[in-house]
Formats: C-alpha cells, sequence, structure tokens
C-alpha cells in the first residue's frame, strides 16, 4: 500500500507540475527575466537600521535605451549624448504583500510590466518585515526588538529613504508614487507628515485608499473585535503570517486543480469581497505569494483605527506620555499633504470601504482625480480582468499629462 501510495503522489506531482503556471516557483527577477524584460535588485538602508529590497525594471521591452543619461555620456562626463529624462514611478504593496504583486499576472495586466512599456523607469518598494526586507543593522526578524513597527515607521523611515535613493541613483527631483491598500497609509502619512518628500512626489496614485477603517466588512475583521490578548494569541507573539515557502508552494500548488479552485478563490478573496473578474487561471501565482509577513504591531495598530474611527498615531496606552509627550496619540494631518492624488476605489471592497475612502478624501487639499467603481472589490486594483481599462489606463493618460 505504501509503494501505491508513492506511486499515486509522484504521478500527482508530475502532472501537477506539468498545469503549473511556471511563474509559481520564481521569485521577482525570475518572472520579469522569463517575460523578457530587464531586472535589477538594489538594498535600501533606512535611518533606524532596517534593509530593504527595493526592485527595478528600467525599461519595457520595445524601449531598451532606458536610462536618463547614456553610459556612453556618463563616462565621458558629457552631456553630448543625454537622452530625454525618463520619468520614474513608485510602486509600494499593500498590506501582508510584497513588491511581486505588480508582476504575477499576464504582462499586459501587471502594472509594472504596463508602465515599463509605456516608457517608464519602474522601481518597486517593499515594506519592512515582508519576505523581502528582514534584515536588520542589529536585530534578528524574530526578535521583539525588530517587530517594533508598524506602518507609521515604515511611512516615517521606509519611503523616505526607497524615494531619496531611487531619486539619488536617476537623477531625478520627482517621482510618481502608485500605491495599493496599506501602501496608501504610507504615503498619506508621509507626504503629510514630511513636506521635503511632500514635494518630490509628481502625483499620488491611490489604488483602494486606506486611512479610517472602521467601515471594514470583510469577516475578518471580527478579529479586531477580540480582546488584544486574543488576538496576541491568534496572530503571533511578533510576526504575523509567516507562512515558510514550502508552504506557500503547496497551497498554491493545490490551486491549479478545479475541484479546488473555488477553496482557492475563497482564501484569496474573502478578506476583500468576492468577484467574479479574478483570473483564476493565476491563483496558484498570486497564493504563492500571498499573504506575506508584518509585524503583529502593524496589525494592532489597524485594530486601534478600527475600533476608534480615527487616523491617529499608535497609542501606547500609560505610556503615551512617553512617546508624545500627551496623554493620546496625535492625529495625522492629512490636510498638509500638498502632492496631487488621483484616487481609485472600489463598491463592494470590504477593506477600504467607500464609506471610510469618503471620510478621507475631503481631507485631502489637491485631489487632482478621483474614481468610484461600483463592483470593484479590494483585489480587482491589482488582479482584477477589468484593471486596465478602469484604472491602469487613466493612469498612463493621468502620467502623460503631467511628464
Amino acid at each position: 500500500m505504501m509503494w501505491l501510495f508513492l506511486a499515486v503522489a509522484y504521478l500527482m506531482c508530475v502532472e501537477l507540475k506539468s498545469d503549473a503556471n511556471p511563474e509559481v516557483s520564481m521569485d521577482v527577477g525570475e518572472i520579469v527575466r522569463y517575460h523578457g524584460y530587464p531586472y535589477e535588485e538594489h538594498e535600501v538602508v533606512t535611518e533606524d537600521g532596517y534593509y530593504l529590497t527595493v526592485q527595478r525594471i528600467p525599461h519595457g521591452r520595445g524601449n531598451p535605451e532606458s536610462t536618463s543619461i547614456s553610459h556612453e555620456a556618463e563616462a565621458r562626463g558629457s552631456s553630448m549624448f543625454c537622452l530625454p529624462p525618463k520619468a520614474v514611478v513608485l510602486l509600494q504593496h499593500g498590506l501582508v504583500l510584497e513588491g511581486s504583486n505588480w508582476v504575477t499576472s499576464l504582462p499586459n495586466s501587471s502594472l509594472g510590466f504596463i508602465l515599463a512599456d509605456a516608457g517608464y523607469d519602474v522601481w518597486i518598494g517593499n515594506s519592512r518585515g515582508n519576505s523581502w526586507s528582514r534584515k536588520h543593522k542589529e536585530f534578528e526578524f524574530y526578535h521583539q526588538e525588530y517587530s517594533a513597527y508598524s506602518f507609521h515607521e515604515m511611512a516615517m523611515y521606509d519611503l523616505p529613504a526607497t524615494i531619496n535613493y531611487i531619486l539619488q541613483k536617476t537623477g531625478q527631483e520627482q517621482l510618481y508614487y502608485v500605491a495599493y491598500s496599506q501602501g496608501t497609509t504610507t504615503g498619506f502619512v508621509t507626504f503629510s507628515s514630511i513636506p521635503e518628500l511632500d514635494r518630490k512626489i509628481k502625483m499620488f496614485f491611490a489604488l483602494a485608499p486606506i486611512t479610517v477603517n472602521s467601515h471594514m466588512k470583510s469577516p475578518l475583521v471580527r478579529v479586531f473585535d477580540l480582546p488584544e490578548v486574543l488576538v496576541k494569541l491568534l496572530l503571533g507573539r511578533t510576526v504575523v503570517f509567516d507562512k515558510g515557502h514550502i508552504l506557500k508552494q503547496v497551497i498554491s500548488s493545490v490551486c491549479i486543480y478545479p475541484i479546488f479552485r473555488s477553496v482557492c478563490s475563497l482564501v484569496l478573496l474573502l478578506p476583500g469581497g468576492f468577484t467574479s473578474s479574478l483570473d483564476v487561471s493565476r491563483m496558484d501565482v498570486y497564493l504563492s505569494r500571498y499573504p506575506d509577513s508584518t509585524s503583529l504591531k502593524n496589525m494592532l495598530h489597524w485594530r486601534q483605527l478600527y475600533q476608534t474611527g480615527e487616523f491617529k498615531y499608535y497609542d501606547y496606552g500609560s505610556d503615551n506620555m512617553l512617546h508624545y509627550n500627551q496623554t493620546t496619540p496625535p492625529f495625522y494631518e492629512l490636510e498638509n499633504m500638498k502632492a496631487p492624488l488621483a484616487a481609485w476605489y472600489g463598491g463592494k471592497d470590504w477593506i477600504s470601504a467607500p464609506e471610510d475612502v469618503n471620510v478621507t478624501l475631503p481631507r485631502i487639499t489637491n485631489v487632482a482625480y478621483k474614481k468610484y467603481i461600483p463592483d470593484f472589490v479590494h483585489f480587482d486594483f491589482l488582479w482584477g480582468k477589468q484593471v486596465y481599462e478602469q484604472v491602469y489606463k487613466e493612469m498612463l493618460e493621468l502620467m502623460e499629462k503631467n511628464t
């Protein structure tokens, strides 16, 4: 019987391997190169000692002359070989996600590839604590000290370090910032809190923007209603969603079978809302990278916003005086952000609920464009079949006008 079991398992694995999308077992660089694009990897160090991996697609498949200044001109110190400056775009992922989310659909649907083919210099950020950004100058990944961060530190340290690094490398003065979900949150905090960073943003494109979140409809948000001690017990002491690489591969591999696809769709869509527009043929690729890790403190910060309905700094309770010199955490002053904002949000989004977006947007002083898409759920902004027509096409038009 054991030999029969092993034989069946082997045959299933052979069949599984043949039916799976090849990108399931690839990292970001391998995916980018697999589709015929150039790829670079950079390491950014934040002021508080975190190492972040930033990925780059310097040009598309049809426009190889990509750098802002030709290598020959750079070597000679001459401007006679200068090419027109290539506009820079930074893509920032959402909560429990990572940079590959911008390239896991096919090239005609992945924003990273679409922008590169349109002639932009594409950079992809990775926030501290995800699978690409786990190093620190002093602390090990699983140490309590390493995980003492939330989206606040991502906004005050990660995003400034990443933007400054990119602008220094490219010789540009400004860039486009495209963010999804929590990536919009860090953008709102950074640009409203640090004026010199705000001035470096040509335009801020917010997909499923989120600050306050008290109208979240996801069934998973019920965890936030539990006492904090139980939340910590359920989510982990320091790191949340730290699935092993092998487990991710097993989960994603199962999803190639039609019998399991509905279950896999449930796993992927339960947090953000159900949709029929997701490309189920790519489900194994999406689930091989979702969810990714973050800190318990980050989840607790989101829990605080959910419970209070207020967009505020992390609440340390009795230690607030030590951190803020006041008994309650300060509010984030969104009105201070001057960078032009273009926002797209969905009517069926269970995470970035339209009721909450309609609280956020009136606080922004420079809304250049906004669009409400009634049928969009949370993941439609990354992987929906209609995302190019409904969002990306308009984004390219706005960039073209502002370049």
